[in-house]
Formats: C-alpha cells, structure tokens, sequence
C-alpha cells in the first residue's frame, strides 16, 4: 500500500508552503506524488476563483490532487485508510501520498511549529521532524519551491525507504561541513553530470575533487 505523510501544525503555520516545496524537491528526484487536503486546511488563496466559491458553499470537504496534476473533490469526509485506498485506486504509480489536515494516528508526520506556538501535538511515535514555520517561509520566499531537500532526504530514507541518489562529504580547511539539501544538489550532482562527459570516464560511482585557492584567507 502506498505510504502516506501527514504534514500537521495549526492554522496558518505553512503547511501548504511545506507541502509544496516537498512535492517539488521529491518529484525532481522522480517520484511520483499525490497529495489530500481537508476542506478546513485548504488555503483558498491557493484555489481558482470557481473551487474556492464551492469550497465556501461547503460543496466539497476533501481534494486530492494526483501525481498528475488532476484534482478531484468530495462532498464528504474521509479517514486516512479509506482516502488511501481510493488514492491508490486512482492513482496505482504514485510514490507517496502526502496529507494536509489530518490527525489520524498510526501514521508518520511532519509538523509545523510557529514561533510562541503551543507545544506540539503529534505523537512522539508519528513524529518524523518538527519544521519552524519562519525556516519554511524564508526558504520559500528566497528560493521558491523545492528547498526542503533536507527533510526530502529523510523522507526518502524513512519513509520511501531509499537513498539520496547522491551523497557529499565535504571538508572546509581540513574541518567537516554538514552537506545536504540544497548544498549538495548544487555540487555534486553538476560534478558527477560534467565529469561523466570526459573522454573515457564512463559512468563513476565516486569522484575525489581538492579545490585550493592562493591567497591569505580569513583572517
């Protein structure tokens, strides 16, 4: 059964910004995913002017959004192992169905937790990672949507039960410098691409690149 990631945290904490930006970071690496939202969670901001008239008519409690791009709405509410299997029928290729607004135990989380907020609400036993609704904003705003690749990578560990497809260690005047997310894909991933377009190399599994510069430095 395809896995499912709740995305909690009160209203207005960035749930939908967080939900954007992971679909994007997940889907540039190939995977494919849908996601549900709670007719109470929607943000009607990010709905055309017709879906959020319905939406305020209280015509539809849920919309799922296909890996597609598809969107479907319905009138009723559903709990999380009913909406899944309908997603699933719908949708056989996704990956991963992330969910908006729903506080059904039993399933991995990420919550959003604002500055001055109440103390979190996800059970320790669901909870994957608590994200500052200020970090996502900031991320979103400076650099759009896909710069979650830090909680892309552990969601792509623990619960899509993979690898990054590209892993760095980097050193920094001979100390270690923590290399995920945006830094790495920003590094590595252009390196192995130019260097597997020399003459004879093929396609390398790793590659030892020194890079030192003349000069005094800091200080």
């Amino acid at each position: 059964m395809v896995p499912v990631l709740r995305v909690v945290g009160p209203p207005g904490s960035g749930k939908t910004l967080l939900i954007v930006s992971l679909v994007e970071a997940l889907r540039s690496r190939g995977f494919r995913i849908a996601t549900v939202v709670r007719r109470e969670a929607i943000e009607s901001a990010l709905l055309d002017h017709d879906a959020a008239r319905q939406l305020d008519a209280g015509a539809a409690t849920t919309v799922i959004v296909l890996s597609s791009g598809g969107r479907i709405t319905m009138e009723r509410a559903m709990a999380l192992p009913g909406l899944r299997e309908v997603v699933a029928s719908l949708d056989p290729s996704i990956d991963l169905l992330l969910a908006e607004g729903f506080e059904d135990a039993g399933y991995p989380a990420v919550e959003l937790s604002p500055p001055g907020g109440a103390a979190l609400v996800t059970d320790s036993d669901d909870l994957l990672a608590v994200v500052s609704s200020d970090e996502i904003a900031g991320a979103f705003e400076r650099f759009g949507p896909g710069e979650t690749n830090g909680l892309a990578d552990l969601v792509e560990r623990e619960v899509l039960g993979g690898e990054p497809d590209v892993s760095m260690g980097l050193e920094v005047d001979g100390d270690p410098v923590e290399a995920v997310g945006f830094v790495r894909d920003v590094i590595a991933k252009p390196v192995f691409t130019m260097v597997e377009q020399l003459k004879g190399v093929g396609a390398p599994r790793s590659i030892r690149l020194s890079l030192r510069r003349r000069g005094k430095g800091k200080g």
